[in-house]
């Protein structure tokens, strides 16, 4: 596989670097792994994964076997340093979301800094990632698109973090916990009106629901969703006024 080319000075002696794998991995069906993806876990020495119990029932999945331990927000400071020197002792580690793509809304970033910064090759297996999924089922702008991440919090504060995106005018996409979808939906619709709105519900997986509508519709529908249930928000910009009418930034 290709190594990342070091800007630094290679060691005299000592054994040489392993390689940091970022994989991607399934947001929900566990086909929708790629055969790089595959190719890669079942030859690497450990994968440090954010979910080790969704990892492993993905690996059972396609009948690999491998040593894996726990790298999540809790103990990623730690881990990090653990994970480094086995990296400098030549160990081939694989860092792995339990879906998605490592470091999008994941602690994976502490661990790829720290290897580049000691001049450990880091090679990316891209995969799936709700992010995308979300923004092309949508059918909005895709062109460009705001990702605003996990919406957790009071009212007051939701409410002013929506504010601050009422001339944004490219395509938003959230992450809110599914117990308070309607709450951020009220606020949404009080803040932003009564745009066009999707919400894609368990993507990729056998419960998957998709939901169109502007705001004001969805919140006179039934809860369409249960409190476990995974939810990407797309939320259509604001239009823009003037010369530029009918576009987006």
């Amino acid at each position: 596989m290709r190594r990342e080319r070091s800007q630094g000075k290679c060691a005299s002696s000592g054994p040489l670097p392993g390689t940091l794998f970022v994989v991607g991995v399934p947001i929900g069906h566990p086909d929708d792994l790629t055969i790089r993806a595959l190719a890669t876990l079942r030859h690497i020495d450990l994968i440090a994964a954010k979910n080790p119990s969704a990892t492993e029932a993905l690996l059972a999945h396609h009948g690999i076997r491998a040593i894996i331990t726990t790298y999540d927000r809790n103990n990623a400071a730690e881990k990090a340093a653990i994970l480094l020197d086995r990296l400098k002792q030549g160990a081939r580690i694989a860092l792995v979301s339990d879906c998605g793509m490592p470091v999008v809304y994941d602690p994976g970033r502490l661990l790829v800094t720290a290897a580049a910064k000691a001049n450990i090759p880091v090679e990316v297996i891209p995969g799936t990632s709700a992010v995308v999924a979300a923004a092309a089922l949508a059918g909005m702008d895709g062109n460009a698109f705001v990702f605003e991440g996990r919406w957790t919090g009071g009212t007051g504060a939701l409410t002013r973090r929506l504010q601050s995106f009422r001339s944004e005018a490219r395509t938003m996409i959230f992450f809110p916990p599914a117990s308070t979808l309607r709450q951020l939906l009220t606020l949404l619709l009080r803040t932003l009106g009564n745009r066009q709105v999707v919400v894609a519900i368990d993507l990729t997986r056998e419960t998957e629901r998709i939901v169109r509508g502007r705001v004001q519709q969805l919140l006179a529908n039934k809860p369409f969703h249960k409190n476990s249930s995974h939810v990407a928000l797309v939320v259509e910009g604001a239009r823009i006024v003037g010369k530029n009418v009918g576009r987006k930034a």
